[in-house]
């Protein structure tokens, strides 16, 4: 089973120092930091430098940076440091990262890479966490490691269990105080969840709890629901999917009002707006009416540039490079002439 944790530094200082430290964030000691593979050089300072000049080939791109860290838990079989190598070389592979480091601390790596490559091209980062996780799966199986059940970004039926993972300002809350308040929270919805699924009386049972809840109507005219607590809102994206407006009405959450409708539903843009069934509505003033007409006439303007970049795209940009630094090619550990 290996899991990966994505993240994006602003810059490479910091983080390649912090790869190849002896001990970790909270002072402890690490029992392995070792370099497994490289095409950047293998001694920090060699690396920043590289990757300062990596960055020069794109200036107006400024989160190129990836830092990855892929564990397996202690369930699996023992992987030596050339598997390590071949974990961290697929997985850069399979995301189009040409300039890395990898470096193994006990039981899991560290990939410290770039987006942008020699050539100037840069890996797409679009939709990366799905794509990360589907690269998962097959490198499970190609070193013999245990499956791990996909997430809720990959099967959206486990949409309504997720909850967001604690970053690292939330574990240290935990450590301090035993709790945090996105926990807390998260368990206060459910309870009211559980016992009142009606919307007026889930907000006073929360309302208890010095929770506020608030169901709003958004841009695209999709509801959506905020929870406040502490002078702070909270939505999906902090607590996790399964605490969206329509994974609650899937646990249960009965509505009140227009939300009824809009719970499950995608809004239809107004350049694919149906001419006739427009027709029917009342009478809306001629503002309105322009208004829509240009809506439509910038849709359809974008939806012809996004195709031309796609097809220009997909013909001068191949699939990325092969690792020039595999076994029996180059010796990753020797750096790259940096100036």
């Amino acid at each position: 089973m290996a899991i990966a944790k994505i993240s994006r530094p602003h810059r490479a200082g910091s983080t390649a120092r912090y790869l190849v430290s002896p001990r970790d964030h909270a002072g402890r000691p690490r029992e392995t930091v070792s370099v497994v593979a490289s095409t950047i050089g293998r001694e920090p300072d060699v690396a920043i430098r590289f990757l300062k000049q990596v960055a020069k080939l794109r200036p107006r791109l400024k989160r190129h940076l990836y830092h990855a860290a892929i564990s397996v838990p202690q369930t699996n079989r023992e992987l030596s440091q050339k598997d390590w190598a071949g974990v961290g070389r697929s997985w850069c592979a399979g995301m189009g990262i040409e300039n890395y480091m990898i470096v193994l601390h006990d039981a899991h790596i560290h990939i410290l890479g770039s987006r942008i490559r020699l050539d100037g091209t840069a890996a797409s980062d679009r939709n990366d966490y799905r794509r990360s996780e589907l690269l998962l799966r097959k490198i499970e199986a190609e070193f013999d490691l245990e499956s791990t059940p996909s997430s809720h970004v990959i099967d959206k039926a486990r949409w309504s269990s997720h909850r967001r993972a604690r970053s690292m300002k939330e574990l240290h809350a935990v450590e301090k105080d035993g709790n945090s308040h996105k926990d807390f929270m998260r368990a206060a919805i459910d309870e009211a969840l559980a016992s009142v699924p009606d919307e007026t009386r889930m907000r006073a049972a929360l309302a208890q709890a010095g929770i506020d809840m608030t169901i709003k109507l958004a841009a695209d005219g999709t509801d959506y629901v905020l929870f406040g607590f502490q002078g702070r809102r909270y939505g999906r994206r902090s607590l996790g999917q399964g605490y969206s407006l329509t994974s609650l009405v899937e646990k249960g959450l009965q509505l009140s009002g227009p939300q009824i409708a809009t719970a499950h539903q995608i809004p239809t843009p107004p350049w694919a707006l149906d001419v006739a069934a427009e027709a029917d509505q009342p009478r809306r003033s001629q503002t309105h009416d322009e208004a829509v007409r240009r809506l439509r006439g910038v849709g359809h303007e974008a939806h012809e540039v996004i195709t031309r970049f796609r097809s220009a795209k997909r013909t001068k940009n191949g699939p990325p490079d092969p690792d020039r630094h595999d076994t029996g090619q180059l010796r990753d550990d020797e750096p790259p002439d940096v100036t």
